[in-house]
């Protein structure tokens, strides 16, 4: 069964009208279905809660439907496999000691994406504009664009 982690950006997708975000929902659906896993770190739903406060103060436009975000928090932990375990966490202090001006949020998708590789390769799927994931070697991407569903 294929494994991926939601960086907080793809996660954003399901509630927005933003290109690709019908790739995402079909890939919550295949999970919910049970044919495939989706992880995401905890701090990538800290992330995707504050970008989803300045969206909905800023760019109203941009959302499907009115949402609460700490109803979206309560809702990922409901549907999606949140993980933070101590492996992951030392994988974390490992790359933020290497790649030390990278934001917490990607080093935390890509902590889990490299613990959960451990046992089978499970790639980070970030937006197709990501920007702090070209040199991270440890772990393999995969843009929402390049994401077969």
């Amino acid at each position: 069964m294929k494994r991926y982690v939601l960086d907080a950006g793809p996660f954003l997708l399901i509630f927005t009208k933003e290109r690709g975000s019908d790739k995402i929902q079909s890939l919550i659906l295949k999970h919910e279905k049970g044919e495939v896993e989706v992880y995401m770190h905890p701090n990538n739903l800290v992330e995707a809660y504050t970008v989803l406060n300045r969206i909905i103060k800023e760019k109203p436009y941009l959302l499907k439907r009115r949402v609460n975000p700490a109803t979206i928090i309560k809702s990922a932990y409901a549907t999606l496999f949140i993980l933070n375990d101590e492996e992951t966490t030392l994988s974390l202090a490992k790359l933020k000691a290497k790649y030390r001006k990278k934001p917490w949020g990607d080093l935390s998708a890509a902590a889990l994406a490299l613990r959960l590789s451990e046992e089978k390769e499970t790639p980070v799927i970030v937006l197709d504009n990501e920007k702090h994931f070209h040199d991270i070697e440890e772990v393999k991407t995969l843009k929402v664009s390049e994401l077969t569903i």
